[in-house]
Parts: C-alpha cells; structure tokens; sequence
C-alpha cells in the first residue's frame, strides 16, 4: 500500500518533545531534537516516531514505581513500543502495515535528578583529584597508584566527568535509545555490547560536531 514508513524512502519518522519540567529553564529543545534525529539514523531507524518527556522528580518516581517497582527517582526510563527484537539493534517489522506501528517508543529523562548527579560527580571527583595529589607526593608503592575500581564505560563513564544537565541530558538520548531498540546491561555480555555500541554513537557524534 505503499503507507509502511520503515523503509529509507519514506519520510523521517516524527520526533516529539514535552517539557513538562521547571527546574531547568531556557532548554533548547530544538538542539534536543537534532540529537534525536541523529542517533536514530545513526542505528538505522530514521522513518520511526520517538518521544521525549522532560519531567521532574515525582513523576518520574510514579513511573519507576508502576514500571519497576523501584520507589526512587532515576535518570532516565526506556518504553519500547516494538517487542519483537531479532537481537540488540535489530527489531523485527512491525506486523501491520500503517504509519502508526512505526514507533521506536518514549523516553523520560528527569532533569531535577540530572542536575543533581552533575552536582554530586563534581564533587566526588574534586575529592578524587586531591587523593590522587596525596598519592603522588607518597613515596610508598602502595599508595602511589590509584586503581579505579569502580570506572565506568559506554554513556556512564563518559557522563562522570561533565557537570552541565543539558549537555548530560544529550548523552542519556543515546542511553534510552539503545533500549528502546533492544540494548540491555543486565547480564554482561549484554553490559558489554550496549557500552560498546554507546561508545561507538558517541565518537560519531562527536565527530560529527566537530565537522560542523
């Protein structure tokens, strides 16, 4: 019928954007939407719809809650609209052919939460930096390395170390979308793959920015 929008010939799938948020004024949404579209074409979805919720604090406890049985706020939380996945990053065609199945999901990202984790890395790495100015002027072999245990990959990682909320809330894009086309990091070689693929979108983003 000619109405199945999944195929590259199609129109760009629709990417919607609500700031139901108040806590971080002046967002530019139109930039938002860009990095949307990017990492969509990026793992070949471009003709799919995707949804953005900017929300606070409570709701997005509400949602963790009802979704996982979690009752604390969090970053961000993935719904898929497909639930058929071939294997991560490649979702089988939706049964029916309208525009409407051509969905990858929603996205909620809660930005009081964001700030407060830029907040709380920023401090804790201040905190890192001074051990690691004692650790130097030690001339005992134990103390003068430090090994970081705890060092993060994929979007994580890269996150620690940047403390604007809008510039975070552009690197959990990459996050969520992964899930909603099928990443997890629940077992580790599912860990293992997701990080890999969040590390390889944000070179290409970086590049890319760097062309402009």
């Amino acid at each position: 019928m000619g109405s199945k929008r999944g195929i590259p010939e199609n129109p760009p799938g629709m990417i919607s954007i609500y700031n139901e948020q108040e806590t971080l004024q002046n967002l530019n949404i139109k930039q938002l939407k860009q990095t949307l579209f990017d990492i969509r074409n990026l793992l070949g979805y471009a003709t799919y719809d995707v949804t953005l919720i900017l929300i606070d604090d409570e709701e997005m406890i509400r949602l963790n809650t009802e979704s996982r049985g979690i009752q604390t706020p969090t970053d961000i939380l993935s719904f898929p609209f497909q639930d058929v996945i071939i294997e991560p990053g490649n979702l089988d065609e939706p049964d029916f052919d309208f525009p409407d199945y051509y969905n990858l999901g929603d996205l909620f990202i809660d930005v009081p939460y964001v700030i407060r984790r830029c907040k709380q890395d920023q401090q804790e790495n201040m905190g890192d930096d001074t051990s690691r100015m004692m650790a130097q002027h030690d001339d005992s072999s134990s103390s003068s390395k430090i090994i970081m245990d705890n060092y993060e990959r994929g979007v994580s990682g890269a996150m620690s170390t940047i403390y604007n909320p809008e510039q975070r809330i552009h690197m959990l894009l990459i996050h969520g979308m992964l899930h909603l086309v099928g990443y997890d990091h629940i077992e580790d070689e599912d860990y293992e793959l997701m990080v890999q693929k969040e590390e390889e979108i944000l070179h290409k983003l970086k590049k890319d920015k760097n062309k402009k």
